[in-house]
C-alpha cells in the first residue's frame, strides 16, 4: 500500500513538472517573450487590438467546445475499449463542428457590430472575421489535448504544447520584426493552429480508426457538459469584461497598457494550471473509487503547493515589474507596481478557484456552475462600470480581484461541506510572513538591467525559502509526502526502511 501511495505521490508530482514545463513555455514564450516584438514595433493601440483578439479566442474557444473537453476527460478517463472511444469522439467532433459552422455564418453576418464590439470601432471588419475562425480552430485544438489528458498522456501533451510555443513565437517574433500587418500576423498563427489540428487528427484515425460523426450518446455528454458553458461565459466576463470597458470608456491604448501589466501578473497562471490539469483525472479516479479521503489529501496538498509558489511570486514580480516592463517594452507601457500587484492578488483567488472547483466536477454538480460564476460575473461587471470611469485601470484590477474572491469562497466552502477539506490559515500567515521579509528586502536593492532584474529574483527566492524553512511549515503528512517524492528521484536517500 505504502508503495502505491509513493508511486502515486511521485507520478503526480511528475505530470506536474512535466504540464508546468509547457506551461512555462506558454506563458514565458507566448506572453514574456514575444511582448518586446508586439509593444515595441506596433504600439499601444495595435497591441491594444492584438490583446482583445487573443481574449476573445482563449476565453470564447471553450464554448464553442461546449465544454466537451471536459467531458472528453470525465468519461474516457478510465475507458480502455478503443470502439467506445472513437464513437464518443466522433460524437463529441460531429457537435464541435455543426455549432462551429453556424458560429462563422453569424460572426461573418455581424461583423460590423461585433467590431464595435471588440474594439469600440467599426474598422475592424476584417479582423474580427479572422477572429472568429481562430476561435474555432482553437476550440478544435484544445479538444485534442483534453482527449490527450483523458488518455493520461501528460508527457506527450507537454512536448506538443511546448512545440508549438516555440513555433508561435518564432512567427510573431519574424512576421512583428519586419512590421508585417497585424492581419498577416493573425493569418499565420491561425494557419500554424490548423497544421496542429490536422495532425492530432491524423493521429487519432491512426491509433482508433475514423471518428465517424455521429450522435450516440451526445444527450449524456451534453448533460455533463453544457452547464458548464454559461458558467464559461461568466467567467468571459470576469475574465474580460475589463479590457472591453476600458476599451469603451478610455481607449484601445489604455487596453495595451493595462494587458502588458496583465501579462506579467498573469504567470501566476505557471504554478496553478500545471496543478489543475494533473489534478482532475487523477481525483476523478479517485472519486470513482470512493476513496474520499485521498482525494481531500490531493486538494490540500495542492492548494498549499500554490499558494507557497504563487504568493512570493506575485508580490516579487510586482515589486521588479516596472524595470521588467522597461526592459520588454517602451515607457509608455509603465502604469506602475500597484497595477501588477492588484492583478496578481486576483490571478492568485483565481489559482484556488481552479483548484478546488474539481470538487463541484467530481460530485457532477455542474447545474450550480453557472449561479456560482453568475455571481462573481455581476460583481465584476458591476464594480468594472462603477470604479474604471473614476479610477481608470486600477478600477479594472481592483474589480478582479474581487470577482475571484467571490469565485475562490464559494468552492473552498463547498469542497470544506463536501469532504471535509481544510485551509491551513496557519500554513498561509507563515507564506505571508515570510513573504514580507522577502519584499521588503526586494524594495531596497537597485535593480537594473537583465542581470540585476536575475540576482534580484535569486535573492528574493532564498530569503523567501531559508525564512519560510526556518518557520517550520511543514506538517508530519507534508514532511513524509515531499520525502517519498525526493527518494525517487534521488534513490538511496529516502527508501531505507526502518
Amino acid at each position: 500500500m505504502a508503495t502505491t501511495i509513493k508511486g502515486k505521490s511521485v507520478k503526480f508530482t511528475n505530470d506536474i513538472i512535466w504540464v508546468g514545463l509547457a506551461q512555462l513555455f506558454n506563458s514565458i514564450i507566448l506572453g514574456i517573450v514575444v511582448l518586446p516584438a508586439l509593444t515595441k514595433s506596433y504600439g499601444p493601440e495595435t497591441y491594444g487590438i492584438w490583446v482583445q483578439v487573443n481574449t476573445a479566442v482563449f476565453l470564447l474557444s471553450p464554448l464553442i467546445s461546449m465544454q466537451l473537453g471536459m467531458a472528453a476527460v470525465r468519461f474516457m478517463a478510465g475507458e480502455q475499449d478503443r470502439v467506445r472511444r472513437r464513437r464518443a469522439l466522433g460524437t463529441m467532433l460531429s457537435a464541435i463542428v455543426v455549432l462551429s459552422f453556424l458560429v462563422l455564418v453569424v460572426a461573418n453576418l455581424l461583423a460590423s457590430q461585433l467590431s464595435n464590439f471588440l474594439f469600440a470601432s467599426p474598422n475592424y471588419i476584417g479582423i474580427v472575421r479572422l477572429t472568429s475562425l481562430w476561435i474555432i480552430v482553437n476550440a478544435l485544438f484544445n479538444f485534442f489535448l483534453m482527449y490527450l489528458l483523458a488518455l493520461n498522456k501528460i508527457k506527450l501533451l507537454s512536448i506538443r504544447k511546448i512545440v508549438y510555443s516555440l513555433m508561435a513565437m518564432t512567427l510573431v517574433i519574424a512576421l512583428a520584426a519586419n512590421g508585417i500587418n497585424l492581419k498577416w500576423l493573425i493569418t499565420a498563427m491561425i494557419t500554424l493552429q490548423v497544421a496542429f489540428v490536422l495532425f492530432f487528427y491524423i493521429m487519432i484515425v491512426f491509433e482508433l480508426g475514423f471518428p465517424i460523426p455521429n450522435v450516440t450518446g451526445l444527450s449524456h455528454y451534453l448533460a455533463f457538459s453544457l452547464p458548464q458553458v454559461p458558467g464559461g461565459i461568466m467567467l468571459w466576463i470576469i475574465s474580460s469584461s475589463d479590457r472591453y470597458f476600458i476599451t469603451h470608456f478610455l481607449g484601445l491604448a489604455q487596453t495595451g497598457i493595462y494587458s502588458a501589466s496583465s501579462t506579467l501578473a498573469n504567470l501566476t497562471i505557471l504554478f496553478y494550471a500545471p496543478i489543475s490539469v494533473v489534478l482532475y483525472p487523477l481525483v476523478s479516479k479517485l472519486w470513482d473509487e470512493n476513496r474520499r479521503s485521498e482525494v481531500q489529501n490531493y486538494l490540500e496538498y495542492s492548494t498549499k503547493l500554490f499558494i507557497t509558489l504563487a504568493i512570493p511570486a506575485s508580490v516579487g514580480l510586482a515589486i521588479l515589474s516596472q524595470p521588467l516592463l522597461k526592459l520588454l517594452t517602451t515607457t509608455e507601457f509603465l502604469a506602475g507596481e500597484y497595477l501588477v500587484l492588484l492583478l496578481a492578488i486576483g490571478s492568485i483567488f483565481l489559482g484556488l478557484y481552479q483548484i478546488n472547483i474539481n470538487i463541484v466536477l467530481l460530485t457532477k454538480k455542474t447545474k450550480f456552475l453557472p449561479l456560482i460564476t453568475a455571481a462573481a460575473a455581476m460583481t465584476s461587471l458591476a464594480l468594472n462600470i462603477v470604479l474604471i470611469p473614476y479610477l481608470g485601470i486600477a478600477g479594472a484590477a481592483i474589480s478582479n480581484i474581487a470577482s475571484y474572491f467571490v469565485l475562490a469562497a464559494i468552492v473552498t466552502l463547498w469542497a470544506k461541506i463536501t469532504i471535509n477539506y481544510r485551509f491551513d490559515l496557519k500554513f498561509l500567515f507563515k507564506v505571508i510572513l515570510s513573504t514580507m521579509i522577502m519584499a521588503i528586502c526586494l524594495y531596497f536593492m537597485k535593480t537594473h538591467g537583465v542581470w540585476g532584474l536575475v540576482l534580484a529574483v535569486i535573492v528574493g527566492a532564498v530569503l523567501f525559502v531559508a525564512i519560510f524553512l526556518l518557520l517550520r511549515p511543514f506538517s508530519l503528512q507534508d514532511k513524509q509526502l515531499i520525502g517519498k517524492i525526493i527518494s525517487s528521484y534521488l534513490p538511496g536517500l529516502g527508501n531505507k526502511e526502518n
